[in-house]
């Protein structure tokens, strides 16, 4: 019988931080459950920022979708990632892909042996949920009262001089669109079409693909 391949996912948040230890327990769980280790994915960044900013959850998903492998293993739910909406988010698009994510210090997996989503997970996803509403509620207000406070200032809050609308910005890239629409990560566009990170992620957002 073939094993099951999985991936293995480690994150620090700082480059002075050594995410060995992570990957070390995940082999280990690996080698107990009798799983494949086919990729390991690691990234030093921040877990609060935005998934198409962080390039090893885009590799991570490339693989995904080439269907690299069939379960992936973190330590804990906090390596995917700080922010409950950018976590939520990938815990579906990965659901989506038919892949299984295995978090050691809850011992369990978020898709049972059918691929429909756990009692466990579905608690999980609610939670987190309620904490995503919450995170965005209280960014709003402090959006609006930063608002308020500047408008007291005097201090301008629209859109800047020489503002580009998102028509324009997207018209000087329709290579980088294409590329995205096709599946390619914003990493791989990065590198085809030298184009910065920054700039591949923006492309993404606005042109929601």
């Amino acid at each position: 019988m073939s094993k099951i391949p999985v991936a293995i996912f480690g994150r620090v948040s700082l480059d002075s931080m050594d995410f060995q230890r992570q990957i070390n327990d995940l082999q280990k769980v690996a080698d107990r459950l009798n799983y494949e280790v086919v990729s390991i994915i690691t990234e030093k960044i921040s877990g609060a920022k935005n998934n198409d900013e962080r390039l090893g959850i885009q590799q991570l998903l490339s693989q995904a979708k080439l269907g690299k492998f069939r379960k992936l293993l973190c330590t804990e739910i906090s390596r995917l990632g700080r922010s409950n909406t950018q976590t939520l988010t990938l815990i579906d698009e990965l659901h989506r892909l038919g892949v299984s994510i295995y978090f050691q210090d809850l011992n369990s997996e978020t898709l049972n042996e059918n691929g429909e989503v756990s009692f466990q997970t579905e608690i999980l996803t609610n939670l987190l949920s309620l904490f995503a509403k919450n995170e965005r509620q209280t960014l709003i207000s402090r959006i609006k009262s930063g608002m308020l406070q500047a408008k007291k200032n005097n201090i301008h809050c629209g859109r800047p001089k020489g503002f580009e609308n998102t028509d324009d910005f997207l018209s000087k890239y329709p290579k980088v669109i294409d590329g995205l629409k096709r599946g390619l990560s914003v990493r791989e566009c990065v590198k085809l079409y030298d184009v910065s990170l920054g700039t591949v992620a923006k492309i993404r957002k606005m042109a929601i693909v």
